[in-house]
């Protein structure tokens, strides 16, 4: 699903949008979040989206039986 519409800021106005990213490789919760904040980084938070998806990244590590079987 292409979008042109950008609600509050104009970080996500490329021609790749997340939610296509996660939809195209069918990602979870964590994923589609890890995904976001490395998009957007440079143009909205910096260094706190990178910390973030570092976050997200270390939790779907630290559970990734749970999450992974939750996947499949």
């Amino acid at each position: 699903m292409e979008s042109k519409t950008q609600i509050g800021g104009t970080h996500y106005l490329k021609k790749v949008q997340p939610w296509d990213v996660i939809d195209e490789y069918d990602l979870n919760y964590y994923a589609g979040n890890v995904v976001k904040y490395v998009m957007r980084y440079q143009e909205k938070n910096g260094k706190q989206d990178l910390e973030k998806a570092k976050h997200y990244l270390e939790y779907m590590i630290s559970n990734y039986e749970r999450i992974h079987k939750k996947h499949d």
